[in-house]
Order: C-alpha cells, then structure tokens, then sequence
C-alpha cells in the first residue's frame, strides 16, 4: 500500500484525438485502390495516435483505521524476534555525531552500517535525528508515528523502554 500511494501516476500518450492534425479525409473512399482511411491520426498509422495508452490517475488506496492497526499490531508482533529493547536512547546522545549514535546501536546488538536498522524513539530528539539522517541504512521513527513498511523491512529494531509501553498500550489487546 505504501509503495503504491508513492507511484506520481502521471504517465500520459495522446489518443486520435488529442494528436494534431488529422482533421481532413486523406483521399477519396473508392476509386484510388486503396484501403478506405478517414484520418492520417489513427493508430494504425505512424504519428497516430495511441490506443489503451496510459493517462494519469491517481493510485492511492485507503485503509481502515482497525485494519492499519492491525497491520501495525501484526507487524510488531513479527518483528519481536529481532528487537532490542534499550533505555532511554535519546537521553545518552548529548552531542549530533554518527560515530557515536553508530557505536551505541553497535553495543546494543545491531549494525547500521550494514543491516537495514529501525530505531523506534517515544520522543523526537534532535540530536539522535541529525546523527542518523545521512546513514543509509537506518529508520528513526517516534513511538507514536510507527511505520509499517519500515518495521517490516528492518532487519534489527531497537526500540526504547517507553516506546515500546505506548505501543504495547496503544496497540496491544483491547
């Protein structure tokens, strides 16, 4: 759903008649010999039109909010096997450097550099978000914004202490 709601949708051809020109009959019905033609645009001919091509539409679907919980609720669930449960992470990052925010998820158990990384923090921090915008294989996302499509695609969460009590609250049992 997620990657279907990117696609721009705006692939477009021109139809016999959107393409210019083509106004006049080309040569009389009968008489010349050959096969009977109303149009120099039709399709069947070069510099004709397109037919059946693309037009731009819109791709986007929607989904319920129960079934995106449910989808979220699920994907957690499956994720459980690769989370790391950490404290407070946004707390320990005093200063915005890669190196250091690389070297913490290494002492926990996870590799950014070379495994698709979800770090799951409940409150937005600057610092943790500017060391870790420009690593290509790292997600932040907040506990109260959980994606979906970065869960299952994380090879590795880490998820902070009190994130994961609001999800397990927001999307546990009812």
């Amino acid at each position: 759903m997620v990657r279907q709601n990117m696609r721009q949708g705006n692939a477009s051809t021109l139809t016999r008649g959107e393409v210019r020109g083509g106004g006049a009959k080309p040569y009389k019905q009968k008489g010349t010999g050959n096969a009977r033609i109303g149009t120099k645009r039709t399709p069947l001919r070069p510099g004709g039109g397109i037919s059946f091509g693309p037009k731009p539409r819109d791709w986007s679907i929607t989904m319920n909010k129960k079934e995106k919980r449910l989808a979220l609720a699920t994907a957690i669930q499956s994720a459980a096997a690769d989370m790391i449960v950490v404290e407070d992470f946004a707390q320990a990052m005093s200063e915005v450097k890669t190196k250091s925010l690389v070297a913490k998820l290494e002492a926990v158990g996870a590799n950014p550099t070379e495994e698709k990384t979800l770090l799951i923090v409940n409150e937005p921090s600057e610092n943790v978000y500017l060391s870790g915008r420009n690593m290509e294989f790292l997600a932040i996302n907040v506990a109260t914004a959980v994606q979906v499509y970065d869960v299952l695609g994380a090879d590795k969460v880490v998820v902070e202490k009190s994130a994961l009590e609001y999800i397990n609250s927001y999307y546990g049992s009812e």
